[in-house]
């Protein structure tokens, strides 16, 4: 039980002042990175000091991955991608790109310049740090309902600061349930092999949809 509440505790705080730094905060998107990466790396460290039992490596395993399943993840991926863009098209009239351009290199700091490379972030590094964070650590150190219930709710909450002023409240409420169901498919992939990587290969997939339609704000 101390285990279970200490990752809840420390996690929901960790997304509470992550959503401080988002709105509260001054600051440009380097600086809310470096925190988000501070933040989650202190909560399992300490975890581990507290705890002990939890390995950084074992989460990251490819011994038991075969071709079968890497056939599966791409099938998966290419999904993902194509649900990104499909979401897109049906939404967009519904919200206005250049507010969420204006967002992007105003409140964020991101040049068009900038935005390649803070895309190649978001796409391997960012979504590498929360598939460790929410499913590596989180979700396979809680108990399994535990765990299916409160990470994919803290994963959709999470994100929700990040795109608060880009969308209606409807949206909003879409984009959280959405996010929601993506998290109980991520949990779903990664549960039998215990590791990371199915759910960040599905991950960066729909990342780099969301970079690519990200990119045409920019320069189309």
């Amino acid at each position: 039980m101390k285990k279970t509440a200490y990752i809840i505790s420390v996690s929901s705080l960790i997304c509470a002042l992550l959503a401080f730094v988002e709105h509260g905060m001054d600051v440009n998107y380097v600086v809310k990175s470096l925190s988000k990466m501070t933040l989650f790396s202190l909560a399992i460290w300490l975890y581990t000091r507290l705890f002990g039992d939890f390995r950084f490596k074992d989460v990251l395993t490819l011994d038991k991955m075969n071709r079968r399943d890497w056939s599966r993840l791409l099938f998966l991926g290419a999904l993902s991608a194509s649900i990104v863009l499909a979401a897109y098209l049906l939404l967009s009239p519904y919200f206005s790109v250049s507010q969420i351009k204006q967002d992007i290199t105003g409140r964020l700091g991101i040049s068009a310049t900038g935005f390649i490379f803070v895309g190649i972030y978001i796409t391997f590094i960012n979504s590498l740090l929360e598939e460790y964070f929410f499913r590596g650590f989180i979700f396979f150190q809680l108990p399994r309902k535990i765990g299916y219930f409160f990470s994919p709710l803290l994963f959709a909450t999470y994100h929700i600061p990040m795109i608060a002023l880009w969308f209606s409240p409807s949206l909003i409420i879409t984009c959280f349930v959405g996010l929601w169901g993506i998290a109980i498919v991520f949990h779903k992939v990664n549960e039998r092999n215990q590791t990371i990587w199915f759910s960040w290969i599905i991950h960066v997939c729909a990342d780099i949809m969301i970079i690519a339609i990200g990119i045409t704000l920019f320069y189309f």
